[in-house]
């Protein structure tokens, strides 16, 4: 097979002081990456997209692996890097929905508190405790809270008239500097189409809302690695996936972690926190740190250069059609490293930083350091029992919950068992 033989000779080639790191990259996520982004520019070379925007961060490898693909195989094919966020987008999209911005500002997700809250609305340190302080929950602005109590927050921000106002005039600020910035990228004109990871396909419909509003009325399509829902009211045929997708690929849902394909396939620069305006034009804001594994990320990014040149140079000229073939060699590589990793695997891949919220700082580990009565809780009968009981109790989740179970010395495949058990109910369910 093509992938293992550029592999081999690379793994013989490229010194390093990390066999663990050498084998995972050179032999999973390098030809995981190259598979999915060949179907990329197989797709859009047929629909007659002749440019595409790889969105910052999760973008960065796959804008690299298509640049060096590009160019070794002639393609005639635009490859530009477009910088956003979440973040950036929606503050600028907040006055355009109203209240319907609460239902991003509301989000559950890992150790979610209050003063996270406020800061996903835009609003300062001081602004978020007088916020706290008008709908009495001061003492409780540090506070971890489950998903039920920040879902709760919706309503109750919904009637503090302040905060509403904070949340449109920021936006409103937000707003001409990211049209701005679309605009001088060239999204408001030509046929061209992003490529992302995906998973809820909300940038996307973020995108289209603000390009709309601008008068830019043509349909937005994007290619995704995988995609777990679909946003509400959109074009499903607008939404291109290549591994899983909403109501189907349960198996390769359940033995894959989108957070640790975040980590490894994201990029050294800081999160874009917003844009501005210079002399020149206008130019991406980004936080002053870079991210917290860049170090490991360059490593990472060097690796699959070598390897997408090394592919290349295989292929020839040619793009291949494997079809249905790349995905399940692609689920037979990330079942063993995502689904059930070694415990050397978890060591090295475990302590990437990762933050799963909009306003970025990954200052969590994908894997975080449970204990194994905390691993326990996140089987699906404990958390069944706990929602339905009520009682509220906090449960401590990780991110790539397998590589938490490998590091814990008193949990092993049972554990990962109970895990899998979780998800498959979790995808099984959300069919009906």
């Amino acid at each position: 097979m093509i992938w293992n033989r550029v592999s081999e000779r690379l793994f013989e080639e490229i010194p390093d002081e990390s066999t663990v790191r050498k084998v995972v990259s050179l032999y999973v996520m390098a030809p995981v990456m190259c598979m999915y982004i060949l179907w990329v520019l197989k797709e859009a070379m047929q629909s007659g997209k002749r440019k595409l925007y790889f969105l910052a961060r999760d973008g960065y490898s796959m804008y690299q692996v298509a640049k060096v693909l590009c160019e070794q195989l002639g393609l005639p094919i635009e490859c530009k890097y477009l910088y956003g966020s979440r973040y950036a987008w929606r503050s600028a999209e907040y006055h355009l929905l109203g209240e319907e911005s609460l239902n991003f500002i509301c989000l559950g997700g890992i150790d979610v508190t209050l003063q996270k809250v406020m800061r996903r609305a835009g609003l300062t340190e001081e602004e978020g405790l007088q916020i706290a302080e008008l709908i009495e929950k001061k003492d409780e602005y540090h506070k971890v809270l489950s998903y039920q109590q920040v879902r709760g927050l919706q309503p109750i921000l919904a009637a503090c008239e302040p905060f509403m106002e904070l949340v449109k005039s920021r936006s409103e600020v937000n707003y001409p500097l990211v049209c701005g910035y679309l605009k001088q990228e060239g999204l408001t004109e030509g046929d061209w189409a992003l490529v992302d990871s995906g998973w809820t396909g909300s940038m996307q419909k973020s995108l289209g809302h603000i390009l709309k509003s601008m008068g830019y009325h043509k349909p937005l399509e994007g290619y995704y690695f995988g995609m777990y829902e679909y946003p509400q009211g959109i074009d499903t045929r607008d939404y291109h996936v290549w591994y899983f997708r909403p109501g189907s690929g349960i198996r390769r849902k359940v033995y894959f972690s989108n957070s640790l394909f975040e980590c490894i396939f994201s990029s050294p620069e800081g999160m874009t926190q917003g844009y501005r305006q210079t002399k020149e034009g206008y130019e991406p804001v980004l936080e002053h740190t870079k991210n917290t594994n860049w170090e490991k990320i360059e490593k990472s990014t060097e690796y699959l250069k070598q390897y997408t040149r090394g592919l290349a140079s295989a292929l020839g000229k040619e793009l291949p059609d494997r079809g249905k073939k790349d995905v399940k060699t692609a689920y037979q590589l990330l079942r063993l490293f995502m689904g059930k990793p070694t415990r050397e695997e978890s060591i090295e891949y475990g302590g990437y930083g990762f933050c799963d919220d909009v306003i970025g700082e990954e200052k969590q580990k994908v894997a975080a350091p449970l204990s194994y009565q905390e691993i326990k809780d996140n089987r699906f009968l404990y958390k069944a029992i706990n929602f339905l009981m009520k009682k509220g109790k906090v449960v401590h989740e990780s991110a790539w919950l397998e590589g938490s179970v490998m590091l814990c010395p008193q949990a092993g495949a049972k554990e990962l068992w109970h895990g899998a058990v979780y998800k498959y109910i979790l995808y099984v369910r959300k069919l009906f």
